[in-house]
């Protein structure tokens, strides 16, 4: 791999700040190289650097689990039984297609992320594989799930104890409720950053749980995106994505390991992606498309 500081820092700003303006939406995108310390931020038709976070606020009801588990508050091999109550957005099967000929299938409508919403109630899981249902396969059904058992102050009162000010979860996933109506869950690009630079370091909860939750970023299931062109590396990331939400953070082990933060906000998906894609490769060192 050929560092980002070889190659110009100048000329791969640009190159991402043309990606990114080529996207409709608002789209931001951080790099941090973990080893000489060298970070930038690229906004693209943004104010701040605070997105609309979908699935990638995941991250920390995750180290919340953990943190509570450090402390003695919480057993991550306590079981859980899977209620009926607990799926989103509902229970069952859908036949999507079905739907969509009879007309009712709407853009709200789609397939839900994960698997527990399709598996029977009275299913025995601990917390530890809440935890890695919500990641590997970004599962919303375990998020909800880990969401009640945590309490929603108190994993924003975990957020805040990292040092985030922006970043928040406001409410749970499919929640339609008008006390919440109009709130996302959003995070900032540099607090994620943070939040990635505390985990490489092994300083997120404790140098064990930091091993442990990198361990399972690294085996997650969405690769288009960060890891798209770039496989032979070893990287931890979460996705996000919803309707005009295209979202990726994580930290790629190149031979120089580098923080990668990309958002996407009311944009083309498809180019969202391939923008996402093609910047990856080229932060990694690969020639410029």
């Amino acid at each position: 791999m050929v560092p980002v500081k070889r190659r110009g820092r100048k000329k791969l700003k640009n190159y991402v700040s043309e990606k990114l303006n080529s996207v409709k939406g608002k789209l931001g995108v951080y790099y941090e190289n973990l080893v000489t310390g060298e970070n930038w931020e690229v906004l693209s038709n943004a104010e701040d650097d605070v997105f609309e976070a979908a699935s990638v606020i995941k991250l920390w009801i995750m180290s919340a689990a953990y943190d509570l588990a450090e402390q003695g508050e919480l057993d991550l091999e306590k079981k859980i039984i899977l209620q009926e109550s607990d799926m989103v957005p509902e229970p069952g099967l859908p036949d999507y297609n079905a739907d969509r000929l009879a007309g009712r299938l709407t853009e709200d409508m789609f397939p839900e992320s994960g698997v527990l919403n399709y598996l029977h109630p009275g299913l025995e899981l601990t917390v530890r594989d809440l935890v890695k249902l919500m990641i590997l396969i970004s599962d919303n059904t375990a998020t909800n799930i880990m969401i009640d058992l945590l309490g929603k102050e108190r994993i924003n009162r975990h957020i805040r104890r990292l040092g985030a000010e922006k970043t928040i979860l406001n409410r749970k996933l499919f929640d339609t409720s008008p006390e919440v109506l109009g709130k996302e869950n959003m995070i900032s690009l540099k607090e994620t950053a943070d939040y990635l630079r505390m985990l490489y370091r092994g300083e997120l909860v404790s140098k064990d749980a930091s091993r442990e939750m990198l361990a399972i970023l690294q085996n997650q299931q969405n690769t288009y995106k960060i890891p798209f062109y770039i496989r032979r590396f070893p990287i931890a990331h979460k996705t996000g994505e919803d309707t005009g939400i295209e979202n990726d953070v994580g930290i790629v082990f190149a031979d120089e390991p580098f923080i990668l933060c990309f958002c996407a906000n009311g944009a083309d998906e498809t180019a969202a992606v391939r923008a996402c894609q093609d910047i990856a490769k080229a932060v990694c060192g690969k020639r410029l498309l």
